[in-house]
């Protein structure tokens, strides 16, 4: 049987086709993998549009704060306020920002005034942006009572310096416009920030010796707070519009049924129960203050000469125990704050505290023997520090007064006592990405 060779035409047609398919498939995946760069190269733009006008919205609510910051006074109203005409212009027209800060609704009958402030971004071609971002940031008024501690200085108003020792602890953020002095290992569980640019050791290297704890870390070179000088008018002015003004010594039992025993020779009252304040401001001129008890209520205690304190003041809704609890208590004195020598030991004090000339101490804090600790839940705020113990400078025992553990009520942060005086700076509270 004879064989006939297959011809060379029909294998070349064959050898064609395979290279034709072969071609599509290529240029198919070839198609694709252009495709998918694109669409990369595109999500790559946006995504870095997108970021742009992020910063550039970020950018817009710092230059709100800073508006802010720069007012005299809190702007009143309810009205959404568009700063600078509205948009702006970023670099060479690359991206525009805008600002706008509104008001709370509840700021015109609030002493504390919050706003929310709205920082928008856009980035490319104003005619059609590729991307658009919108940042809120919401600031309120800061109080003095944001602080578990401050101070205008750390050295006492008779010029000596007052020791962190060993046994100490801080329990919420503190903050001196001078320089913080530390023996031994105290500890600071909030940010720790101060004007001053280093921390006073009292054995310094190479010695050593020293080993605070910042557990909340340390900001040394930050700005200075505005520290008041006398009573601040708009305390005075709510004790006489809606509160109680007396004058004299005065004093204030506060009791756990919301209301208050009031001793005052100069207008007749001894031992008189009433209620408190409608408006929370007692304000007693002319005279110092003595004040305990359990408060059951909000109240600020604002006294033109001293405040004195011989036994503990409580909160009668424990806000350690129930976060709910509305409680809080103010204790501003134009002159010290101070413990009774009297006072038994282990003291606690529910409230935050401002001295405002000049210090808060214990009575007679140089006598031994050690009273145990003093508890301070809330904060204390003193123009100079005041001291509550001695110790020895050899071994660090504590050889009189009160060991210092104080507590951050955290609830300060938003929940001011009433007309607790003010920083005249912002503080946030909440901050939203809102996207795209």
């Amino acid at each position: 049987m004879t064989k006939h060779p297959r011809p060379r035409s029909r294998q070349r047609g064959f050898i064609l086709v395979s290279m034709y398919m072969v071609l599509a498939v290529l240029l198919i995946l070839g198609g694709a993998l252009v495709t998918q760069v694109l669409a990369e190269m595109r999500f790559a733009q946006r995504s870095q549009s997108s970021l742009q006008a992020f910063y550039l919205a970020e950018a817009a609510v710092d230059q709100g704060t800073q508006w802010l910051r720069s007012q005299p006074a809190p702007p009143g109203g309810t009205q959404a306020l568009v700063l600078n005409g509205g948009w702006q212009t970023f670099g060479a027209a690359e991206g525009r920002f805008m600002v706008v800060v509104d008001p709370d609704d509840n700021n015109p009958t609030a002493f504390i005034k919050r706003y929310t402030i709205q920082g928008w971004g856009s980035a490319g071609n104003p005619a059609a942006p590729v991307s658009a971002r919108q940042t809120n940031m919401a600031v309120q008024v800061e109080s003095f009572a944001r602080y578990a501690y401050a101070t205008n200085s750390e050295i006492s108003s008779t010029g000596s310096t007052v020791w962190f020792i060993t046994g100490d602890r801080i329990r919420g953020p503190a903050h001196t416009n001078g320089q913080f002095s530390v023996r031994g290992n105290p500890i600071f569980d909030g940010l720790v920030s101060s004007v001053s640019s280093s921390v006073n050791l009292y054995n310094p290297p190479p010695a050593g010796g020293n080993n605070p704890v910042f557990n909340g870390g340390q900001q040394l070179g930050a700005a200075a707070r505005p520290f008041p000088t006398s009573m601040p008018a708009i305390l005075v002015n709510a004790a006489q519009a809606g509160g109680n003004v007396f004058t004299g010594n005065t004093t204030v039992t506060l009791l756990s049924g919301g209301t208050m025993r009031v001793t005052n020779a100069a207008q007749g009252l001894n031992g008189q129960v009433m209620p408190l304040p409608p408006n929370g401001v007692l304000y007693v001129q002319g005279g110092n203050v003595t004040l305990s008890g359990t408060l059951s209520g909000q109240l600020t205690v604002a006294s033109g000469g001293d405040v004195r304190i011989p036994q503990s003041i409580t909160y009668a809704n424990n806000p350690r125990t129930n976060p709910n609890s509305q409680d809080i208590l103010g204790i501003v004195a134009a002159g010290n704050v101070a413990v009774a020598s009297t006072a038994p030991n282990d003291l606690e004090i529910d409230a935050s505290i401002m001295a405002l000339n000049t210090s808060f101490a214990v009575e007679n804090w140089s006598q031994g023997p050690p009273k145990g600790t003093l508890t301070l839940y809330g904060g204390l705020i003193q123009k100079n520090r005041g001291p509550v113990g001695t110790f020895s400078s050899s071994t660090g025992t504590r050889l009189s007064g009160y060991a210092k553990d104080y507590y951050y009520d955290a609830r300060m942060a938003n929940l001011s006592p009433p007309f607790f005086p003010t920083t005249g700076s912002y503080s946030s509270t909440g901050w939203e990405d809102v996207g795209n």
